[in-house]
């Protein structure tokens, strides 16, 4: 399966545990606010993580395809597997975004 390396500017500043909701990406501090780097399966893959970026309260700010970097396209093309407890992590996370919001 192939995938898409794509650049997520959002504004404002993500909480100390909300790097945890993007595992396997690249986040960076690029004032006003970060830049996310990643690599996208498909297009549930790519709106799950601007349903993310929404639960977490940042305005995303633009969306971009980006060329992959040499070093990635030499990995293995297995399946990328999330770190045990990362999914777990999100939930977390979503749940009190949601309760955050009903307050």
């Amino acid at each position: 399966m192939s995938s898409t390396m794509y650049e997520f500017r959002v504004d404002g500043p993500l909480s100390e545990n909300g790097g945890e909701a993007f595992c396997g990406m690249l986040v960076e501090v690029a004032p006003p606010g970060l830049v996310l780097r990643g690599a996208m399966i498909d297009e549930p893959h790519l709106l799950g993580i601007i349903a993310q970026l929404r639960v977490l309260g940042l305005n995303l700010v633009s969306v971009r395809p980006v060329a992959r970097p040499v070093h990635a396209a030499r990995r293995s093309t297995g399946p990328a597997v999330a770190p045990p407890g990362t999914r777990r992590a999100a939930r977390r996370l979503v749940r009190r975004a949601g309760k955050r919001r009903s307050e």
